[in-house]
């Protein structure tokens, strides 16, 4: 009984084994890609806060609310907004906006919606990127220890850096995710907060 429960131990742990090591590869492959994408929203949010900095410093949010609540048609709303000079969630509300022949409240609310639904899009790529740029990280340390302590075993010295190198390599990498995902969330999120909070506090001037 006792040879049968190892024979079947040794044969699962087999298949354990197995697929770790064939995840390796899907493993790098998967954190190349997060890598490429926590890089390229970072340098859009650099542009984007950028630009945000410069035209924000010259909004005159009581000016703006002043010309919503005179304005009577779509196309005079919209205008106005553009005095917000914001980013997606601005530019995603006045194109909501636009969509509607009629101002009315319901409009008002579906577009303000639309911009909430914008914002939190854009939030959750990133916010991904925080959870799963350390996790291929940990996959990625992990899976080559196992070859790295056989190779330790059997006196196999290159075998054993080769594996160490990447399993160290790849900490770093997901970590190095996480961490601009990790800065872009968060600003990204208190600027798009204040950009909903000044159009609602702008559309609530409408008389609709």
């Amino acid at each position: 009984m006792t040879e049968a429960f190892r024979f079947v131990g040794e044969q699962l742990a087999g298949i354990i084994y197995g697929v770790a090591t064939v995840l390796l590869y899907p493993v790098l492959a998967a954190e190349v890609l997060a890598l490429i994408a926590s890089v390229f929203e970072f340098g859009r949010f650099t542009v984007e806060a950028f630009k945000r900095f410069r035209r924000r410093r010259h909004v005159n949010i009581e000016a703006v609310a002043g010309a919503v609540g005179l304005a009577n048609d779509v196309a005079s709303v919209t205008a106005a907004l553009g005095g917000l000079a914001g980013g997606p969630v601005v530019a995603e509300v006045s194109r909501s906006l636009e969509s509607g022949k009629y101002l009315s409240r319901s409009r008002v609310l579906k577009s303000l919606a639309d911009g909430e639904f914008v914002a939190s899009r854009r939030l959750e790529r990133t916010r991904i990127l925080v959870r799963i740029g350390p996790i291929l990280g940990l996959m990625g340390t992990l899976i080559p220890i196992s070859p790295a302590l056989v190779a330790l075993a059997q006196g196999d010295v290159q075998t054993l850096s080769n594996n160490l190198v990447i399993a160290f390599s790849t900490t770093v990498v997901g970590l190095l995710i996480g961490s601009l995902a990790y800065l872009v969330t968060t600003f990204r999120d208190r600027y798009y907060h204040e950009d909903m909070v000044d159009l609602e506090y702008v559309l609530d001037r409408l008389e609709v």
